[in-house]
C-alpha cells in the first residue's frame, strides 16, 4: 500500500477515531486518564519521527513488524549503555516504547488506553483485541525490563506471547484476525514524509547558498554562521523593509526564503537544533496537532527536539520579529545554548524524566508472565518472528485441508469419482464442460461464488496447475477489510523462471522473469466472458 499520500479512507479512519476513544479526551479535565491518553496519542507521531530520523540508521525498516523488535532492542541497549547527561536516553526510551506498542497492536489488535494503576501515576498501555482475553501491556515497563535484563530477548518474548494467543484462537476460527483501532498519523508514509521533507528542503537551500545567495547578499565571507552575521542580516532586513507589512509581502520571494534558511541554519549550527516538518493531516479536527490550523503544521521550522527544554521557531517569523524591532540576536538566544560536554541540560534529564512515570522499582517488576527457561525456549522455537507467509499460513492451510477432505465427495457428485478426476490436463476439458453445463452466465456464477461445487471445482483447477506446472497455492494471511475485494481469494502462483546461463544480463527483459498468477475461481467464471475458443487448458500453456 502506498502510504505517502492521505486518501479518503485515511480521513474516514481518522474521523472515526476522533469521534471515539482517542480524541474524546481532548476536552477532558487536564490530568485525567482520558486527557493523558489524548496527549499520548497526539505525541506518537513526534516519537515515531524522532525514532526514524534521529535514533535509527538509514536502512531501518519502520514497518511495525515483530521481526524488527530484536534489532530495536539491541539498538536500545547500545544507545542507553552510556548516560551523557543529555535527554537522549529518555527520548529514545519514549520512542522505543511507542514503536513497541504500535507493533503489539499490529500483532494482537486492540487499542491504546491509559492505566491509572500502572507505573507511579498511570501509563499508556496496549489493550489487545478483547476476544483474546489478555491483560494490558505497558510498553514503557517492557522497555524498562529490557534495560534491566540486558538479555536482548524481552521485546521478542512479549510479541511471541501475543502471537501465540492469536494462533491459538485461529485454530478454532481460521478466518478470524485481531482488529485494532487505527492510531492516527503514525503510518510509515507519514513518518517518511515528515522526515524527508525537511531534509530535501535544507539540502536544496544549501545548494542555493553555495551557488548564488551568499554572493548576492554581499559575499560568502559575510555569511559564515558567526554571531556577527546576525547583525549583518538584521541590517539587511531593516534596510529593505521599513515595516512588517512590507516584509510580509516579500517573505516568500526566493532571496528572503534563503535569508530565512540562513537564520534557521545558524540555529542548527550554533544551537544544535534540527530542521523539522509536520505534515498537515486533512482529516484532523481543528485544534489538534496536525490540523490545518496548527501553528507548526504544513511548513518547515527549526527545533531543539532532542532536549526537553528546547525551543522551536519558524525562521521567517524570526526575520519578521527583527523587522519589527526585536534584535535578531535576542530572537536567536531564545534557543538555549548547547550543553557543554559532561553537563546536564536545564530540563529534566534521564533517568529522572521517566521516574515520574515509572520509578526504578516499577522497571524491576517484570511485566511478562513468569516462565521457565524451557517454556521460553519452546516459545522461541515455534515462532521466528517472521511475518505471515502468503504460501504457508493458517488461513490457507485450513482451506486446503478442507478441500482435500471434501475432494472424494466432490468427485463422486461431479461424476466418475476420483478415478476420473485424476488432475491431468485432459480432465480440464471435462471440468470446463461441467461448469458450462451447470451455469448459464457469468452473473449466475458470481451469485453462486460460495457454492460447494464451484469451490471444489476452483480447487481442482488450481491443483492441476500445482501438479502439472509446479505452481504453489497462495492466499493473503489476513482477510481483507474490504468485503468486495475480489483479490482476497486462494490463488496459484507459478515458479520463477530459472536463469539462462547463455543470456546476456545487460539485455535481460524483466517481463521474462515474471511469475504467473492464476485465480482459479475467476478463471472458471471467465469461461462465459471469453467464448468457446478459450479453454481452461490454455492456462497451463502460460507456465511455459
Amino acid at each position: 500500500m502506498d502510504d505517502n499520500t492521505t486518501n479518503d479512507v485515511d480521513k474516514d479512519v481518522y474521523n472515526d477515531v476522533c469521534n471515539d476513544v482517542y480524541m474524546a479526551g481532548r476536552d477532558a479535565p487536564e490530568g485525567s486518564p482520558a486527557h493523558r491518553l489524548y496527549l499520548w496519542i497526539e505525541g506518537l507521531h513526534e516519537f515515531m519521527t524522532r525514532l526514524y530520523d534521529q535514533f535509527t540508521y538509514e536502512e531501518w525498516e519502520h514497518d511495525y513488524t515483530a521481526r524488527s523488535l530484536p534489532e530495536l532492542e539491541e539498538a536500545l541497549l547500545d544507545f542507553c549503555s552510556l548516560d551523557d547527561g543529555s535527554d537522549g536516553n529518555a527520548m529514545y526510551i519514549e520512542s522505543a516504547a511507542a514503536y513497541l506498542g504500535e507493533t503489539l497492536l499490529e500483532e494482537a489488535g486492540g487499542r491504546w488506553d491509559w492505566d491509572e494503576s500502572a507505573g507511579t501515576d498511570g501509563l499508556p498501555v496496549v489493550c489487545p483485541d478483547p476476544v483474546l482475553g489478555l491483560a494490558p501491556v505497558a510498553p514503557l515497563l517492557v522497555v524498562g525490563q529490557a534495560l534491566d535484563d540486558a538479555s536482548g530477548q524481552v521485546f521478542a518474548t512479549v510479541v511471541r506471547l501475543l502471537r501465540k494467543a492469536v494462533r491459538d484462537r485461529q485454530r478454532e476460527h481460521p478466518e478470524w484476525w485481531p482488529r485494532r483501532v487505527p492510531t492516527p498519523w503514525v503510518r510509515y508514509g507519514t513518518i517518511l514524509t515528515a522526515c524527508n521533507t525537511p531534509r530535501r528542503w535544507k539540502d536544496a537551500r544549501m545548494l542555493d547558498y553555495l551557488k548564488w545567495w551568499s554572493e548576492e547578499a554581499g559575499g560568502r565571507a559575510r555569511w559564515d554562521f558567526a554571531p556577527a552575521s546576525l547583525d549583518t542580516l538584521q541590517a539587511l532586513l531593516r534596510e529593505n523593509f521599513p515595516t512588517v507589512e512590507d516584509y510580509d509581502r516579500a517573505a516568500h520571494e526566493p532571496f528572503w526564503t534563503m535569508a530565512a534558511w540562513y537564520v534557521g541554519q545558524y540555529v542548527v549550527e550554533n544551537k544544535k537544533a534540527l530542521w523539522q516538518y509536520r505534515e498537515v493531516n486533512p482529516g484532523a479536527p481543528p485544534g489538534t496537532w496536525y490540523a490545518e490550523d496548527c501553528y507548526w503544521a504544513g511548513s518547515i521550522f527549526v527545533s531543539q527536539r532532542l532536549r526537553y527544554d528546547g525551543h522551536a521557531e519558524h525562521p521567517w517569523v524570526m526575520l519578521r520579529e527583527a523587522v519589527a524591532g526585536v534584535p535578531l540576536r535576542e530572537v536567536v538566544d531564545r534557543f538555549p545554548d548547547p550543553v557543554p560536554r559532561g553537563e546536564s541540560t536545564r530540563g529534566t534529564t534521564w533517568p529522572e524524566a521517566l521516574w515520574v512515570l515509572a520509578r526504578p522499582e516499577h522497571f524491576r517488576t517484570p511485566p511478562l508472565p513468569p516462565g521457565t527457561e524451557e517454556e521460553l525456549a519452546e516459545l522461541a522455537a515455534t515462532d521466528d518472528l517472521a511475518g505471515p507467509d502468503w504460501y504457508d499460513n493458517h488461513r490457507l492451510n485450513t482451506w486446503l485441508a478442507a478441500r482435500r477432505d471434501a475432494f472424494a465427495a466432490w468427485a463422486t457428485a461431479a461424476g466418475g469419482g476420483t478415478a476420473e478426476w485424476d488432475f491431468s490436463p485432459a480432465s480440464l476439458d471435462r471440468l470446463e464442460a461441467l461448469v458450462r453445463g451447470r451455469f448459464a452466465s457469468y452473473e449466475e456464477m458470481v451469485a453462486a461464488h460460495g457454492d460447494p461445487f464451484l469451490v471444489g471445482a476452483a480447487w481442482y483447477f488450481g491443483e492441476v496447475q500445482v501438479r502439472e506446472c509446479g505452481a504453489v497455492w497462495r492466499w493473503r494471511p489476513r482477510p481483507s477489510e474490504d468485503p468486495h475485494d475480489t483479490y482476497d481469494v486462494p490463488m496459484v502462483e507459478g515458479p520463477e523462471a530459472a536463469p539462462d546461463e547463455d543470456d546476456d544480463e545487460e539485455y535481460d527483459d524483466p517481463e521474462d522473469d515474471h511469475l504467473h498468477i492464476s485465480d482459479p475461481a475467476g478463471e472458471l467464471r471467465a469461461l462465459h466472458l471469453r467464448g468457446p475458443d478459450k479453454r481452461l487448458r490454455d492456462t497451463l500453456a502460460a507456465y511455459a
